[in-house]
């Protein structure tokens, strides 16, 4: 994991929450998992859109559901958790949610904590997920000392989701095998969210779109990186074992000169890796950079392709 700029991740929190609309349907279908003695309990937030949501008006549950440990994978400054958390108190009123972030950079997860200071921060790479997750579940199990750690509680409930956004685009295989086999050995439920999947649209088009846009994914597979391979490779692996996957689309549907300033860094930043994977197009890239910020004040609308996944391995053997 790498870290992204903090002023970036700020800027792309509107645009972000906005597409993770249509990605509340599995929000809501991990909540059900999640709460299986509550399944029709939680009511409906405000923000959801029309799903097979849970009732709306229903009463709360009785809040004694064990702990829910959720661990957010490259949580960098804390804005995607910040989500999360927000969406899950609203759908689960009464539990607790023990939130542990996970990053490799630590002055981000510095940031982080400064938001939710009930959070604990670990810095660590993936490889060191299982270990982690086994300690941390351990510890939540008062009373059961000596008891291996399982992702189920006593009410069959799991007591682990694994959640992100915007991060499996710059993992290995290496990094969602370890997402996997953590998923399936703790019975867990992973909630991923806004991976890129290599489509976007611009209207109106241009003849260097395609060219462009195949050099920027060039760039998101270096140093063996997966880029918008990697939705469909963790859904695989953890189809595998025997895990249900649920999947969705959260597009960006930006529109200028409404979306000017974050068009304007999104393009620049997009250029710039293309012409860093393919550097014999710097000059092609340049010119549709001129081209297309001089659309941002007359108009250009951008559709920017993301995948959803919600792996439910709350049924699956442990190895």
């Amino acid at each position: 994991m790498t870290a992204a700029d903090a002023d970036w991740l700020d800027l792309r929190v509107p645009v972000d929450d906005a597409a993770k609309q249509q990605s509340l349907h599995l929000l809501d279908h991990a909540v059900r998992v999640l709460t299986p003695a509550s399944a029709d309990a939680a009511p409906a937030s405000a923000d959801a859109a029309p799903t097979d949501a849970v009732s709306p008006g229903a009463a709360p549950p009785d809040g004694d559901h064990e702990p829910l440990l959720v661990i957010d994978i490259g949580a960098g400054t804390g804005n995607s958790a910040r989500w999360f958390d927000d969406r899950l108190r609203e759908r689960m009123p009464g539990r607790e949610l023990d939130w542990v972030f996970i990053d490799a950079d630590q002055a981000s997860l510095d940031q982080a904590v400064r938001t939710m200071p009930k959070a604990s921060a670990i810095c660590a790479q993936i490889s060191e997920l299982p270990a982690l997750t086994a300690d941390l579940l351990n510890t939540a199990e008062a009373g059961t000392a000596g008891s291996p750690a399982s992702g189920n509680g006593e009410s069959g409930a799991p007591r682990l989701l694994l959640t992100c956004s915007a991060v499996l685009d710059v993992l290995t295989r290496s990094d969602l095998e370890t997402i996997s086999d953590t998923l399936v050995r703790f019975r867990g439920i992973g909630l991923f969210l806004l991976s890129i999947t290599g489509g976007w649209t611009l209207d109106p088009p241009h003849q260097h779109d395609t060219i462009l846009n195949d050099a920027f994914t060039a760039h998101q597979h270096r140093y063996g990186r997966l880029g918008c391979d990697a939705p469909e490779a963790l859904a695989r692996l953890a189809a595998d074992r025997e895990a249900t996957i649920t999947s969705g689309q959260s597009p960006w549907l930006l529109h200028a000169p409404h979306d000017h300033e974050f068009l304007t860094r999104f393009l620049s930043e997009r250029i710039d890796a293309a012409i860093g994977a393919s550097p014999h197009l710097a000059q092609t890239g340049r010119d549709w950079l001129t081209a297309r910020h001089s659309q941002l004040r007359t108009g250009l609308s951008v559709r920017v392709d993301h995948a959803d996944l919600l792996i439910d391995a709350s049924g699956t053997h442990r190895p």
